[in-house]
């Protein structure tokens, strides 16, 4: 009975600390995406062009690169401390954009929500899910990047009707005082237990450490899969969808953010059921091949066919994004491929890649939509282009990654 009890409160315990740090990703996923909403207005109402919202929305990732060279203090020190200060970061980050109103400042402001919240929310939430649930890491990961992708669904529509009625003020007044409710509800129940083996590992060998990481090709290849099959995230998902929808298929930005929702709705759903599908495979291959495959598909056929009705887009947005989901598994693959005591460091490196590169494809986004149409008849068509590339390579390599990896020996 006694023992009963406290298995009990053990897993009480295991879910409210994984409530607060997916709360925690969830606003972080909020502040990631939410210029998606912004971007049209501040278009429409000629505030900044094209490149200044890609360098603003951009700036929250260059924020995680800079934040991502201390967070793997992770290893080292106490994980609950470290989340709570970095919380905290981003909620004053998050205060600073909706007071100030010079560009400058507001750039400064995304680059202190991207230092401190996305660069520790999400490998913290990793290596959290790694310490409670190393049995079921797959199916927690993908239920944590659930929690973040709802955080992408949410902050649409919500938030552009905040807009129409209130201003672009509105919505960011909203998402920084939400955010100092997630740092409340973390001070109470964040909670994760330490791994003092592994800290006791890190501690040691830092420089040498960096080496082995840097010099894992495996973990290039993954990691560069997983930036090519996230460009629908990265391009559509937290900036341009709506713009792309309005300006290729000319629906009307309430329309647009609805089909944006149900492209969030689609990977909400899928990750949780990619990572069912990999626990219960020896080998998660397939799936990755046949989301990204079937992914591919979809954005040729929207490359192609501009006559497409609502109800399509609606259903092949809510298809790209369940399919896309795949992506997910790609981050046990990299999980897998460091030891166990350097997963706080190598998903820190990694996150580093994948948040510069993201901040990179944001930009040259802009100036694709600055060129000539290289198919139709217009300039958003180029960024759909641009994904069916990206996506083309990722599903190539993962048909062709076992053969590959067999010429590339452990570097640990």
């Amino acid at each position: 009975m006694v023992k009963n009890n406290i298995n009990n409160e053990k897993t009480h315990s295991s879910t409210l600390t994984f409530t607060a740090i997916a709360l925690f990703y969830f606003f972080e996923a909020i502040q990631f995406g939410y210029f998606n909403v912004l971007a049209p207005s501040f278009i429409k109402t000629g505030v900044y062009d094209n490149h200044q919202i890609a360098a603003l929305s951009s700036a929250y990732m260059y924020g995680i690169i800079f934040g991502l060279i201390p967070v793997g203090l992770i290893d080292r020190f106490s994980i609950r401390k470290i989340l709570l200060w970095s919380i905290l970061g981003s909620v004053i980050g998050a205060f600073l954009l909706f007071f100030c109103e010079q560009y400058y400042l507001r750039w400064i402001a995304r680059f202190i929500c991207g230092f401190f919240g996305g660069a520790f929310s999400f490998v913290g939430g990793i290596r959290i899910v790694a310490l409670l649930f190393p049995h079921r890491f797959t199916y927690y990961l993908g239920l944590f990047l659930s929690a973040g992708t709802l955080g992408g669904l949410i902050c649409l529509y919500p938030l552009l009707i905040a807009i129409q009625y209130f201003g672009v003020t509105s919505a960011m007044a909203i998402v920084a005082f939400f955010g100092l409710l997630v740092m409340i509800f973390n001070i109470f129940y964040l909670h994760p237990k330490e791994d003092h083996v592994a800290k006791k590992i890190a501690s040691t060998g830092s420089l040498k450490n960096w080496i082995t990481i840097i010099r894992n090709t495996r973990n290039w290849l993954d990691c560069t899969m997983v930036i090519l099959l996230d460009t629908p995230v990265s391009i559509l998902g937290t900036l341009w969808g709506v713009v792309i929808l309005m300006d290729v298929f000319h629906l009307s930005d309430v329309m647009s953010t609805w089909i944006m929702m149900a492209f969030f709705f689609g990977m909400m759903i899928g990750y949780p059921v990619c990572g069912m599908l990999a626990d219960k495979c020896s080998d998660s291959k397939w799936i990755v091949f046949i989301g990204s495959f079937v992914s591919l598909l979809i954005v040729v056929l929207m490359l192609f066919d501009h006559t497409l009705n609502t109800i399509t887009l609606f259903l092949l947005f809510l298809g790209l994004g369940f399919f896309n989901s795949c992506q997910s598994l790609g981050f046990t693959w990299l999980t897998k491929n460091m030891r166990p005591d350097l997963i706080g460091r190598n998903s820190a490196f990694n996150s580093m890649l994948f948040m510069g590169t993201n901040g990179g494809f944001k930009q040259f986004s802009a100036y694709l939509l600055s060129l000539t149409p290289l198919l139709g008849h217009s300039s958003g068509n180029n960024l759909l282009f641009l994904i069916g590339i990206c996506m083309l390579i990722a599903t190539v390599y993962v048909l062709f990654r076992e053969k590959i990896l067999l010429l590339i020996p452990r570097s640990y």
